[in-house]
């Protein structure tokens, strides 16, 4: 009994790792993207492959294989994959043919390249045109249906009309021709063909009964012919004395009328209205009016100075109106400010005066002194008159007389 059991403790030591060394390695699935490969059905749902397992690839949809006896399985050896030597390349659908009244403008004849149907010249594609796609299995859609160009009734005219009876509908490049009625002039081609679109081309022309009249105030014509105007009839305009001229004074009557617009004369300005305290500048005194365009500047009367020194002090002339006047003025500070000094110089005396109710007691004036200093004490001013100044100047000897 104990020599049984001396066995089974034995045989367990030798069993344990033996165990821990039978866990068998395993790959995870493969994937080989850049050869246009994908795993068969049977194996795209596994999430991992013991060691020795095999499995197979196929083509992608649309490809095929570039050898048709590469090997198409690989195996997983301990955690990795062989070498696939399956490669795939697009399948072709070969070149279509030419389909009557039609072709093909192909960007190739591989999988997912496409062919665009073009008829020949005077026919035109019978429905919607449709672009034709290589596929799996080969090209899809069929050839269009090319059908003769045909052309409903041409435009009408306004003012004019067809030289023969309108018909119902036109073949390729059948012609048609138009008239003015009389005394009109036809601007435009006057014939035109059914083009290859199932429309006339060029556009209708029009028929032109000449410019109006200019109607230019204060203007008068100097070149030119009289009216009426016809196409390309010229006429030129100078505006009355003291009127500027805004546009050009050469216009020509063209199919859309007058080219450039007729100019206008435009009126002078009066003097502007300016505000409380401000004037024009010197240089524009004399003048009583001002063209359509004049810049003038403006400045503050004596005795006062800008609001805001930052702003224009010039307005201009626009059609008998002035711009807006921002200069605005207020009255400047009777302070004065320190008398400057000049160079290799300096000030020798100052002046004191008293305000208005106000009397000087005191000297009136300092002089500096060898030490760069104002000598004597300053004045002083007491309210009061002047004879108030006075009297209290002989109060002052008599109690303290020489």
């Amino acid at each position: 009994m104990g020599f049984k059991l001396l066995n089974l403790c034995l045989a367990a030591l030798f069993l344990c790792p033996l165990k821990t060394g039978s866990i068998r390695a395993e790959c995870t699935p493969p994937s080989f993207a850049s050869r246009n490969v994908i795993l068969t059905a049977e194996h795209l749902s596994t999430p991992s492959f013991p060691d020795g397992s095999s499995v197979t690839f196929q083509c992608v949809i649309g490809h095929r294989p570039a050898d048709l006896k590469a090997s198409k399985s690989v195996t997983c050896q301990g955690n990795q994959w062989t070498n696939l030597e399956l490669s795939c390349t697009r399948k072709s659908c070969g070149s279509l043919v030419d389909f009557l009244h039609g072709r093909y403008e192909m960007t190739g004849n591989l999988f997912g390249d496409s062919a665009k149907p073009v008829c020949d010249q005077g026919y035109m594609l019978a429905g919607q045109e449709t672009t034709r796609t290589c596929r799996d299995q080969g090209w899809d859609g069929r050839d269009p249906l090319c059908e003769p160009v045909k052309c409903s009734a041409p435009p009408a005219i306004e003012n004019g009309q067809l030289e023969d009876e309108p018909l119902e509908n036109y073949n390729y490049l059948q012609a048609v021709s138009y008239s003015c009625n009389k005394g009109l002039n036809l601007t435009g081609q006057s014939i035109l063909h059914c083009s290859e679109d199932g429309t006339f081309k060029p556009d209708p022309p029009t028929c032109f009964d000449g410019c109006p009249v200019p109607m230019i105030p204060n203007g008068k014509r100097i070149g030119g012919k009289s009216p009426p105007y016809k196409l390309s009839n010229f006429v030129e305009y100078k505006c009355e004395d003291g009127y500027t001229m805004k546009g050009e004074g050469y216009i020509v009557c063209t199919a859309n009328g007058w080219s450039p617009e007729p100019p206008q004369c435009v009126a002078p300005c009066r003097l502007p209205e300016l505000s409380e305290h401000v004037t024009l500048t010197e240089e524009f005194h004399a003048h009583k009016t001002f063209q359509y365009g004049s810049k003038v500047t403006v400045e503050c009367v004596h005795g006062y100075e800008p609001v805001d020194a930052t702003v224009s002090k010039t307005i201009t002339c626009e059609e008998t109106k002035w711009t807006e006047l921002l200069l605005t003025c207020k009255k400047m500070d009777s302070k004065c400010q320190a008398p400057p000094i000049i160079e290799n110089g300096q000030i020798e005396a100052v002046f004191y005066k008293c305000n208005s109710g106000f009397f000087l007691s005191g000297r009136s004036s300092l002089y500096c002194s060898e030490d760069g200093t104002f000598k004597q004490d300053l004045p002083k001013c007491l309210e009061g008159s002047v004879c108030d100044g006075i009297c209290l100047g002989k109060r002052r000897h008599d109690n303290n007389p020489v």
